[in-house]
């Protein structure tokens, strides 16, 4: 996965293999989190059809929503999107600390975080095990922003190193 530029100053992620029809999956993506929105009842939903919808989209292995969990500085998950099978059950007490991790940095930074190939950074030592363990290599984590603070993260999983 690369960044590549935009003038407007938001963030746009390519995968390599997207080659020429980058603008095309892009499309794909906001019609399917318009279509989330359009399509939910509650809140939470929005999250899961987007993930559900998204995930494939951008190639993710298994991608999860991070909400910040009201005045605390824990994030919980919201959504999840093909989760490994053998952790589901885990699911529900999984919290991540803002300014911790890939997705904690960027919600408290509020910028993306992209991380091309855990297994090369050796700042990121502590998440190799974790990596191993869940069968991903690679992440990009996206703060959920509005124009009055930070909602979470949404962060996308890949099993290849710059997938």
């Amino acid at each position: 996965m690369t960044q590549s530029s935009a003038t407007s100053g938001e963030l746009r992620l390519r995968t390599p293999a997207e080659g020429v029809d980058f603008g095309l999956r892009e499309l794909l993506a906001v019609r399917e989190i318009v279509h989330a929105f359009l399509t939910a009842d509650r809140p939470e939903e929005v999250f899961q059809f987007a993930l559900d919808r998204v995930s494939p989209v951008v190639g993710a292995t298994f991608a999860c929503v991070y909400l910040v969990d009201g005045a605390s500085e824990l994030m919980r998950l919201a959504a999840a999107h093909n989760w490994p099978e053998r952790y589901t059950q885990f699911l529900g007490e999984m919290r991540v600390r803002l300014g911790f991790g890939p997705s904690g940095e960027a919600a408290s930074e509020r910028r993306a975080i992209e991380v091309p190939d855990i297994f090369a950074d050796p700042s990121l030592e502590d998440w190799q095990e974790v990596a191993n363990e869940l069968g991903f290599r690679s992440l990009a984590a996206l703060p959920l922003q509005t124009g009055d603070g930070i909602l979470g993260t949404v962060t996308f999983y890949f099993a290849s190193a710059g997938g």
